[in-house]
């Protein structure tokens, strides 16, 4: 709990000031008659009404949780206007209907003010983000009730039943059948707001309950009964209920204050104190409002530097600063153990560089070797799936070197780079399935389009059509160029026509190969889904999955 400092005893003794004063207007007020005791009402008053405003403006200006900031709001709010009815009913009015309208009026400040105690200590210890859940909105709805019963007891008088002869306001009332429920309100949210209290006003750590927050709720329930059941003995010092019950639940509030168990924003400078990182709050000119114990002192010019970002105060030492509202924060880091470590860490690190100098070298050298490793497993590959077209172009080289007809030689140059061109992109195929199982169209049809570059040399009329845009397995990419260069590879010396389209399916991608030749194609219709030749011309057509599944 918090210790008393110099700033709350000098709210406290203004507090006992002011409620001695109220006490000697009242008792100023029965001596004495007219003028004099009606402004002995309106000064008392006076002193109520200012003293639950302060104390409800006191209450936004300290306490941190949102939810528990409006109810005591609106707790204090309500004690001005208890207080406002009471004062107009007593002082202003002499009206039979409007002092016991007035009187009515008590009772939204009566019922409300225990189910809003109750929310309060239900949201005792929460977080400041914390909020009651929405069932229980609908205590509201009881509260609400049992104000409409008091207000329209002229219709009904089953709360207070006043006797036929009564034709002016009087004392002279009994209580009906419907004070009960009203009364048991109120004594149900106070006593589950004081069992609340108790259930969680303990020390942490500890089982003692500490007895200060619900002292003036017992008090309150022991006054309520006085003033019901024994009015005589309280009739000479306490008998005005409105600012006694107002007192003591203010007193209620705040001793949940001052315990923590409602979270304030205050006690900087305590916390200043005690803390062992050097700190300051300043207003905006940077006049220190709060420091530590152990703060620097600190330029004018260095602390505005920090807005900027942390300054050097030496080695060791960083000052950061933050804007507040109204000022800046400033704290001292200390990077002691942070320096210490970077130095070590340099000269680990100086010694490991040193170290794996070696090591590093051998890496470079196993990675170089790993290197060229893979790349001749790659060129193996390719020299393996190939092997029949680097036979095949040694063979056609040769003959180029015995051939003297210079038309026949261009023709065994034009069948060299186009089986040239084959062992290139079925390469780069291979490379290619090494990082992806699936590739675009686009890179078939970029093989295909080179292959049939080299044919138009040939003077073979070509045509391609393949759309872009659609993924297929490499191995499903190398299963139809394969076809083509096989096709090709055997039509080559009777080759007039080539002619390759696909056609795109919902699930699947279809090759149309149409090739016009007098030559056997039947070794390539073997790696087709299904071949027909008529009349020279072959027509081959495969079909793809997409995605990389094959049919």
């Amino acid at each position: 709990m918090e210790k008393l400092n110099v700033k709350t005893g000098r709210v406290l003794i203004y507090t006992i000031i002011a409620i001695t004063a109220a006490v000697v207007l009242r008792q100023i007020g029965f001596l004495t008659e007219g003028p004099v005791e009606w402004a002995c009402g309106i000064l008392r008053s006076c002193i109520y009404i200012v003293m639950f405003l302060l104390w409800g403006v006191s209450v936004r200006r300290r306490l941190i949780q949102p939810q528990v900031r409006r109810y005591l709001t609106a707790v204090s709010l309500l004690m001005v206007f208890w207080m406002t009815m009471r004062t107009i009913r007593h002082l202003f009015t002499e009206d039979p209907w409007v002092l016991r309208s007035l009187w009515y009026m008590y009772y939204l400040p009566m019922l409300f003010i225990p189910l809003l105690a109750l929310f309060v200590a239900l949201s005792l210890g929460k977080p400041e983000s914390f909020i009651l859940p929405k069932p229980t909105r609908l205590l509201y709805l009881p509260a609400g009730a049992l104000l409409l019963l008091v207000l329209t007891n002229d219709l009904h008088q089953l709360v207070f039943d006043f006797p036929d002869t009564a034709l002016i306001w009087a004392n002279d009332y009994s209580y009906g059948a419907g004070y009960l429920p009203v009364v048991g309100w109120e004594l149900m949210c106070a006593l589950t707001a004081l069992i609340t209290m108790i259930i969680k006003c303990r020390v942490p750590g500890s089982r003692r309950v500490m007895v200060l927050p619900f002292v003036p709720i017992l008090l309150a329930l022991i006054y309520g009964e006085l003033y019901i059941f024994h009015h005589r003995l309280i009739e000479p010092f306490a008998a005005d209920m409105t600012p006694v019950f107002c007192l003591l639940f203010a007193s209620a509030f705040e001793c949940c204050i001052k315990c923590g168990l409602i979270q304030t924003n205050t006690g900087y400078e305590k916390l200043f104190e005690i803390g062992t990182i050097g700190a300051r709050i300043t207003d905006e000119d940077y006049n220190t409002r709060y420091a530590s114990a152990n703060e620097a002192e600190l330029s004018l010019e260095i602390m505005k530097e920090a807005e900027k970002g942390s300054v050097s105060l030496d080695k060791d030492t960083l000052l950061k600063s933050s804007p507040v509202r109204g000022g800046h924060v400033l704290w001292q880091e200390d990077i002691s153990d942070i320096t210490a470590l970077l130095e070590t860490l340099e000269e680990n690190r100086k010694n490991i560089e040193e170290s794996n100098s070696i090591e590093e070298e051998n890496y470079r050298t196993k990675l170089k070797i790993n290197t060229v490793r893979e790349k001749n497993r790659l060129y193996d590959r390719l020299q393996e799936q190939t092997a029949g077209q680097i036979e095949l172009i040694d063979g056609l080289l040769n003959r180029y070197e015995e051939e003297k007809d210079p038309e026949a030689s261009r023709k065994l140059l034009a069948r060299t780079g186009l089986i040239g061109t084959y062992i290139k992109r079925r390469g780069n195929l291979i490379f290619i399935e090494e990082k992806s199982e699936i590739t675009d169209t686009s890179e078939l049809a970029a093989c295909l389009e080179e292959s049939f570059a080299g044919l138009k040399i040939m003077d073979v009329d070509c045509a391609l059509d393949i759309p872009e845009g659609e993924m297929i397995a490499v191995g499903d990419a190398v299963r139809v160029y394969d076809l083509f260069e096989r096709a090709i590879e055997t039509a080559v010396d009777d080759l007039r026509s080539v002619w390759m389209k696909s056609r795109v399916l919902e699930d699947a991608v279809v090759f149309y190969t149409e090739v016009e030749t007098g030559k056997d194609l039947s070794q390539a219709a073997v790696q087709a889904d299904s071949a027909v030749q008529e009349e020279g011309v072959w027509r081959f057509t495969l079909r793809i999955e997409k995605a990389g599944e094959t049919a």
